[in-house]
This record gives structure tokens, sequence and C-alpha cells, in this order.
């Protein structure tokens, strides 16, 4: 695990790696730009996201990824969704999956969350974007990255 504030102040880039069912550990570097709460009021027809809970907030973490792969991946197979936050408790929370804010909107264009959703991350070079996270409103919470099925460190 990896503290987001840490991550973003150091400019550091952290290899990732995970296994997804192949012989092959995939590979990924990711470099975390910033991480900063979303106003909803930003997205165009915000009413069409599903499954927000009204205690939570959305948040919105701009990275930076280069496949280490010698062939090219889908982003859903990466950054898109083995990325993980956990708090210092513990909690554990994914990426948040909801295609009219990832995908269809005119949001997820501007704010780069297309680039993570359904998009191939071609080896050797570098995607810019951002993935989005329902959390809890906690004030005192700080997060670390960490990977679903794999590990995370400094590069």
């Amino acid at each position: 695990m990896v503290p987001i504030k840490e991550a973003i102040n150091s400019g550091a880039w952290l290899t990732c790696e995970y296994n997804e069912n192949r012989d092959e550990i995939c590979r990924f570097r990711l470099k975390v730009l910033s991480f900063k709460k979303l106003n909803l009021l930003e997205v165009d027809n915000p009413e069409r996201i599903e499954l927000i809970d009204g205690n939570a907030n959305m948040w919105l973490m701009e990275i930076e990824v280069i496949n280490l792969m010698k062939e090219p991946i889908m982003s859903y197979n990466g950054p898109g969704s083995y990325l993980i936050l956990i708090d210092q408790d513990g909690y554990k929370f994914h990426i948040f999956s909801d295609a009219h804010l990832r995908h269809s909107s005119g949001f997820a264009k501007k704010s780069g969350m297309y680039r993570f959703y359904q998009q191939t991350l071609i080896p050797k070079t570098k995607a810019i974007g951002a993935i989005p996270f329902q959390l809890p409103e906690d004030d005192e919470a700080v997060y670390s990255i960490s990977m679903k099925e794999g590990n995370i460190r400094e590069a």
C-alpha cells in the first residue's frame, strides 16, 4: 500500500502487478497526479449516475499509466478495475463503475475517466485519465492505494 498524499507529493512512479488468471503476471506503472472530491453538478445529466449512496462522496483520482506488458491490454484489465483504496482502519473501496459517469457523459471525456473504462493501453506508452471512487463522508480518513489481486510498490 502507498498513501495517496505521499504518492502525489513525491511524484513517484509506482509499479503495479496482478495475476488475471494468466500464465504471466500483468504489470503497469502508475503515477497519481491528484485526488479530489468531485462535485456531481459538474457532470452532465447527473441523475443518470446509478448506485450513489446518500452519505457517500464521489472522489476522482487523476493518474498516468504505462502498460509494461508486451501486448496491449484493456484498461479494465488493469488500472480501470484492479486499483483499490484502503483507509487507515483497513476498509477497502473499489473503483466506482457507472457507464454514464465513466464513459458516456461529456464529463467522462473532459475529466479523462473514459480513458480507463474500456480503452486499449498499448505497451510503453503513457495514458492519462482519471478513475472515480465512492467514499464515505469522513474528513479524517487517510487513504492508501493498493491492488485488488496483486501488489503495488514504488518503482
